[in-house]
């Protein structure tokens, strides 16, 4: 009996800990992943890309023409909705940075953002995340 709780604890131990492994965020951007430039930023126009944050929040960020930007989130999914909002505005470049100044809120700021084939790198300010968002 003490072999099969052993070995339930050994194995759960290990869910637990390859859990959490899988939840840290990447320690920096892909090697193959590149700055944005203003010709790919202006390449990212009538673009959507989704991802979901490691705390389970979806994103939607969507590029239109002129520079606007919207982003949604949904806490436990995609999309606005219930526990979500909607930010818009317009983005620019600061050197490295994709900088979103949103119209209506106090959100505004620049974060390090990466490209690589249509998927888009996103390193959260609030806590160094790396957010992968795919282009749909």
């Amino acid at each position: 009996m003490r072999h099969i709780l052993r070995t339930a604890l050994a194995a759960a131990l290990g869910i637990a800990m390859s859990a959490a492994q899988a939840q840290a965020p990447a320690a920096d951007f892909p090697a193959e992943a590149v700055p944005l430039t203003p010709e790919t930023l202006k390449g990212l126009d009538g673009k959507k890309f989704v991802g979901t944050r490691m705390d389970g929040t979806g994103w939607t960020m969507d590029f239109g023409p002129g520079d606007s930007f919207r982003m949604s989130y949904r806490r436990g999914g995609t999309g606005a909705g219930p526990g979500g909002g909607i930010f818009d505005g317009t983005v620019r470049l600061d050197g490295t940075k994709l900088c979103q100044d949103m119209r209506k809120t106090l959100e505004s700021g620049c974060n390090e953002v990466r490209l690589r084939g249509n998927e888009l790198f996103y390193r959260r300010n609030a806590n160094g995340e790396i957010v992968v968002l795919t282009a749909q």
